[in-house]
């Protein structure tokens, strides 16, 4: 219990800041930093291409493909990327994470897919406490989302891939008009 409510006010407290900005490399191979993404609503979901379980890292790129095909049916023009960073920077470099992108058909004018050095992937995924460890050749992780605001503030987490695309179009066209109301 203790250990969920630091994890729960350590969400609160970041709720209204930014994220830092950190610098990433996409599955083309070019560095970018996060502040590059600003703009957009930043759908942020954490993966290892090499994952065996069908119910994590596979569904949660199913997932956010459906979220995208859901997303541009509903013909919303509020603006959404997404980002999928890796868990296993040693094994997942730009070009392994471009091919796992084309074998879900993403679209890289919406889907960038990540990397980074060890350091810099695990302080931007503790962020969220999303987590990935060695383990017997593969990575015990957990399965973690975030939908982060046009500034880089997170707004929600769906966590295990307990979530549904039109919960998530829901939550952002929320955002989106409370957003609008403010201004």
């Amino acid at each position: 219990i203790l250990i969920f409510c630091i994890s729960l006010c350590s969400f609160f407290a970041r709720a209204e800041a930014p994220l830092k900005n950190y610098t990433l490399q996409d599955q083309n191979g070019k560095s970018f930093q996060l502040t590059d993404l600003k703009g957009s609503y930043l759908f942020v979901s954490f993966i290892y291409t090499r994952c065996p379980l069908p119910k994590m890292c596979p569904l949660t790129m199913s997932l956010n493909r459906r979220l995208f095909t859901a997303w541009k049916k509903s013909a919303s023009t509020v603006p959404l990327k997404f980002l999928i960073v890796t868990l296993d920077p040693n094994q997942d470099s730009p070009s392994v994470l471009k091919r796992y992108g084309k074998k879900f058909n993403l679209n890289e004018a919406y889907f960038t897919l990540a990397t980074g050095p060890d350091q810099v992937l695990s302080d931007f995924s503790a962020e969220f406490n999303a987590i990935g460890l060695p383990s017997n050749g593969l990575m015990a992780h957990n399965s973690k989302s975030v939908l982060l605001g046009p500034l880089l503030t997170p707004l929600k987490d769906y966590k295990e891939n307990e979530w549904a695309p039109e919960e998530v179009i829901k939550d952002l066209l929320s955002f989106h008009a409370n957003k609008e109301k403010k201004t």
